[in-house]
């Protein structure tokens, strides 16, 4: 079947595509969310920007595919051949990844909130810049993965690989779970929670709406072009800190010490600042 008699189809209404071929096919853009491509063969196609949302690509090949930019939300993608793919940028939140090979692929600044990666192979994986809340990688492998700069809130790792894995300025929460021999903080991963250090910390254009750094210790940390919006600092130490450009809307600093602290640029619309101080009203 060729690309255009798969949209033909689609729009007869057919949604069941068992064992498909369509290898090297271009798919650019599609719009095809709900339909059934179970152990389908997408080996090498494009799927830039295609709505595969509700999708079915259970043990499906998708091997050295470019799926950069796709949605591909509730999509089950159980036990599926994801070597070397590309999936920059995707929406892969509430997916269904249990058991998917996935060793070498590239998930660049993706969604994959809530998901269920257990008993996956990510070895090789890169993950910079994604946001994981929620998910679990539970009997996972990801060895030497990149999962720097992730967002790790709630996320469980139990029984998972996490040798040579790189976690350099992941977020983590109190209720992020890991393997009882693994130490996040030695891997250079940040907890973020109220009244934690995280003095001198590169904090720079991460995205932390809402956070609770209540009473954290923020001398000198680097939070540049952050997402702070609603963030409470209530009591913290943010002596020399670094808020050049930060989204600060609606925040919390009510009894924060803000002695030296750099606001060049940053949103304080709304923002609740310690009785008496001072700042620029140019900023």
């Amino acid at each position: 079947m060729s690309p255009e008699e798969l949209l033909q189809e689609y729009a007869a209404g057919n949604r069941y595509f068992a064992s498909i071929v369509l290898a090297q096919a271009n798919l650019n853009g599609a719009d095809l969310p709900q339909a059934d491509f179970t152990q389908g063969d997408f080996h090498g196609a494009t799927l830039i920007g295609a709505n595969l949302s509700s999708c079915v690509f259970e043990e499906a090949n998708l091997s050295e595919a470019d799926l950069e930019g796709a949605d591909l939300r509730k999509a089950d993608l159980s036990t599926a051949d994801l070597i070397q793919t590309n999936l920059s940028a995707v929406q892969l939140c509430l997916s269904d990844l249990t058991g998917a090979d996935l060793m070498n692929a590239t998930l660049m600044l993706s969604k994959v909130i809530g998901a269920n990666l257990m008993g996956a192979n990510l070895e090789g994986v890169n993950l910079i810049g994604s946001s994981l809340m929620g998910t679990s990688f539970m009997g996972a492998n990801l060895t030497n993965a990149n999962l720097g700069n992730t967002c790790l809130f709630e996320t469980d790792f139990r029984e998972t690989n996490l040798s040579q894995t790189n976690l350099q300025r992941a977020l983590f929460s109190p209720q992020t779970l890991f393997p009882p021999d693994f130490d996040p903080l030695q891997a250079g991963a940040y907890l973020i929670a109220p009244g934690v250090c995280l003095q001198g910390c590169n904090l720079s254009t991460m995205n932390l709406p809402g956070v609770d750094l209540s009473g954290a210790d923020l001398r000198g940390a680097d939070l540049r072009q952050a997402e702070l919006r609603w963030a409470n600092f209530e009591g913290a130490n943010l002596q020399g800190a670094n808020l050049v450009g930060a989204n600060l809307q609606g925040a919390n600093f009510n009894e924060a010490d803000l002695d030296g602290v750099i606001l060049d640029g940053a949103n304080l619309s709304g923002t609740r600042m310690p009785a008496g101080w001072l700042h620029d009203s140019s900023l």
